[in-house]
């Protein structure tokens, strides 16, 4: 296998769009971020693509801030990769993919640099096979407006705390919510008598494939199907927009989300992972 590191953005996604689109959707995060122009503005410190016989069959980056994607990085090019990786870049942190895959990659990273790596993000991958919206949930979906900006920021920090354990920022500017890092092309809310209840983004199809994220509905207002009605309006909005495929992640330890993205259409398709890699942890 032959390894080749890129000097530029442009260049990676030149080769590396082919390798993901033989499976845009386990690849939705990779190709959602190389469509963003983020990556752009703050080149990746780590691109990289793995080739055999004269094509490419691998690819796996980094953005600044983020673990290594490698929901490219077939079994077969790990090795390979991994070698490549660790005689430049010591410190990759983290990885993230299907949960096989980096699950590989960081045995494979343990021999060859010693650090040890911990699970701190289990992910399940669904895919739409059929929209079933649920029947009797009251109220309707509308499109977040300018005036929803610090509804908006305030659920979205709550569901970052929530799901992800990051600490909420009151200070924060709501007016960033729609430049925040890889933010979706829409906000749907659920309202009942005019006030929202749950809300859903949603981004436009990549390679067909579009996906729902983040779902929230606050604490005080669950148990009534809103996060449902919000995700069947998602799936619409995907839909009308020429998706072939409507994907979403859920928590695999969360059994009542879960069911409830089931009721509605969604199937599992893979679980993934975050794997890091602390400082020291050798």
């Amino acid at each position: 296998m032959d390894v080749r590191w890129h000097d530029s953005v442009a260049d990676f996604r030149a080769s590396a769009v082919d390798v993901y689109r033989d499976d845009p959707v386990t690849a939705t995060v990779e190709l959602m971020v190389l469509s963003g122009r983020l990556v752009d503005r703050n080149p990746a410190p780590l691109l990289i693509t793995v080739w055999s016989g004269g094509k490419a069959v691998g690819a796996a980056f980094q953005t600044l801030h983020s673990p290594l994607l490698c929901s490219g990085l077939p079994e077969r090019t790990i090795a390979s990769a991994v070698a490549r990786i660790s005689t430049v870049k010591k410190d990759l942190g983290s990885v993230r993919g299907p949960h096989g895959i980096v699950a590989s990659f960081a045995a494979a990273w343990q021999t060859a640099t010693g650090a040890l790596g911990t699970v701190r993000i289990r992910e399940r991958l669904h895919r739409l096979d059929g929209l079933h919206s649920p029947a009797g949930v009251a109220g309707e979906a509308r499109r977040a407006r300018p005036a929803d900006k610090e509804l908006l920021h305030d659920w979205l920090s709550r569901f970052r705390a929530e799901a992800l354990g990051q600490l909420v920022d009151s200070a924060a500017d709501p007016g960033r919510v729609r430049t925040a890092k890889e933010p979706p092309n829409e906000f749907l809310l659920w309202t009942v008598a005019g006030d929202p209840v749950s809300l859903a983004g949603v981004r436009l199809p990549i390679l067909g494939v579009s996906r729902i994220g983040p779902v929230y509905t606050p604490p005080e207002m669950r148990g009534h199907g809103y996060g449902s009605a919000v995700t069947a309006a998602a799936a619409d909005w995907a839909i009308a927009a020429d998706a072939g495929e409507v994907v979403l992640f859920t928590d695999p330890e969360n059994p009542a989300s879960n069911a409830a993205y089931r009721r509605i259409g969604f199937q599992p398709v893979s679980d993934f992972a975050r794997i890091d890699f602390p400082p020291g942890n050798r």
